[in-house]
């Protein structure tokens, strides 16, 4: 039987360093869709001091139709995975009125339209293979926005709402899909350590239940 796999969109060397860790070492194969060459090969070796053999390619969330070719790659060469997390996040800080346009759409591409285009590469074959858990990492400003991300806020809103709408169309298949909001800034040692994360978006997938689960101090 193959090994399950994992595929992270956005990997970085916090939140999802701690996604892939925490499933590693329960017998997934993470596969790390960074947005350069040494965050990539960080990631990697960090994992292999836990025995975690990892995969991965570059690609940059912001760019669509770059995405869109990697994840249709890995497709190709690894099959359909078990898990999808998209964790990209990218925001240009300022208050509503003084944000521009073109960093706004910029941040929005990151934040919301990356995530579409990952969920729309692998839906059609989770979809006949008839098995699957879709990801999103949320955060606290889709629910308390603070005026000087506003940026980060819009995204985080309709990263929100994607997961949320997901999550009803989802289930009519026997899928599942789900955000988890985190209500905090990530610290090690804290109730956002990365581990912590990583726990929580294992209990999401092995439970298939909540939309939605918000991580609170």
């Amino acid at each position: 039987m193959n090994q399950p796999s994992i595929w992270i969109v956005g990997a970085g060397c916090g939140i999802g360093l701690g996604i892939a860790r925490t499933f590693g070492k329960r017998g997934y194969t993470p596969v790390l869709i960074t947005k350069d060459e040494s965050t990539l090969q960080h990631m990697k070796q960090a994992l292999l001091e836990h025995n975690i053999q990892a995969d991965g390619v570059v690609a940059y969330s912001g760019q669509l139709d770059q995405l869109s070719a990697a994840l249709a790659d890995l497709l190709e060469r690894s099959g359909v995975p078990d898990v999808l997390v998209y964790n990209a996040s990218s925001h240009t800080p300022g208050y509503p009125s003084e944000v521009s346009t073109s960093d706004l759409l910029q941040d929005f591409q990151v934040n919301v339209l990356g995530a579409v285009t990952s969920v729309q590469a692998v839906l059609p074959h989770m979809k006949a293979r008839g098995t699957g858990s879709i990801l999103l990492t949320g955060g606290g400003q889709a629910l308390h926005p603070t005026p000087t991300l506003a940026s980060l806020g819009i995204g985080k809103s309709g990263l929100r709402s994607l997961a949320l709408s997901l999550h009803e169309e989802l289930k009519q298949a026997g899928l599942y899909a789900g955000t988890l909001t985190i209500c905090g800034f990530v610290q090690e040692g804290t109730p956002f350590d990365s581990s912590t994360i990583g726990d929580a978006f294992y209990r999401m997938h092995m439970e298939k239940k909540e939309a939605e689960v918000q991580l609170k101090p």
